[in-house]
């Protein structure tokens, strides 16, 4: 794909109209109940949401007491996130160049976004220089397995027997469309995104496999593969 900033420029109308206020219902399901559990009390906390999109999750983190600063390369979502979440702070920037100064936050979290940041080395790296010594960086992503598949394969009834995956230690670009949406999403193994922060200096101090609840009427083949990869990173 050869679109400006990978598609989200032409697309960032149609997410946030797919988005609403609340976000899709694997973030509300899935996603934000773990991220609350591993973030505990942010009250206070000087937060920088990398990749933040609208503003959705960054309104969130602020209506719980902390100090929230956004950087997307879309001007759209900018401008959404700053009406969104008046108190915060919304810079149009990208995350290879963090116009930020060092140790400057104490939680840096990157909520879906890495897999749409083409030099993922250098972004990591940014967030690894922006956090305090005793600060945390949290990615929020697709996992490993999930980006290196195209799906369920059935039976001949129908009925989903495996998830196939191939190319698994390449890395590429997915070329993604779906409600008017176009996008390039990338695929590392799980070995490359490691050694990014390995490199850096930060430790891994937490990896999660988020799963919803065993009720859930919509994400059951979350039990067989999970899509999502939370992981906590500190300075050693």
């Amino acid at each position: 794909m050869d679109l400006p900033l990978g598609g989200w420029l032409a697309s960032a109308s149609a997410w946030m109209e797919s988005q609403g206020e609340l976000g899709d219902q694997s973030r509300q399901e899935i996603l934000d109940p773990c991220l609350d559990q591993i973030l505990g009390q942010v009250e206070g906390l000087a937060i920088l949401d990398v990749g933040c999109g609208e503003g959705r999750y960054a309104a969130m983190l602020a209506s719980k007491g902390a100090t929230v600063t956004g950087i997307d390369p879309v001007g759209v979502f900018i401008k959404r996130a700053s009406s969104r979440c008046p108190t915060g702070t919304f810079v149009q920037g990208f995350a290879e160049a963090v116009p930020f100064e060092s140790q400057s936050f104490d939680l840096v979290l990157s909520y879906l976004s890495i897999i749409d940041i083409p030099d993922y080395v250098k972004a990591i790296s940014e967030m690894a220089r922006v956090v305090r010594p005793k600060g945390r960086v949290i990615l929020v992503t697709v996992s490993n397995m999930a980006s290196a598949t195209d799906g369920w394969v059935k039976d001949e009834a129908g009925i989903k027997l495996y998830r196939s995956i191939d190319r698994y230690m390449d890395e590429f670009a997915l070329d993604l469309s779906w409600n008017g949406i176009r996008i390039a999403n990338y695929h590392r193994p799980l070995s490359a995104i490691l050694k990014a922060f390995f490199d850096t200096g930060l430790k891994m101090t937490g990896f999660y496999e988020p799963l919803p609840q065993p009720d859930s009427p919509c994400y059951q083949d979350e039990f067989r593969v999970p899509t999502f990869q939370v992981m906590q990173f500190e300075h050693s």
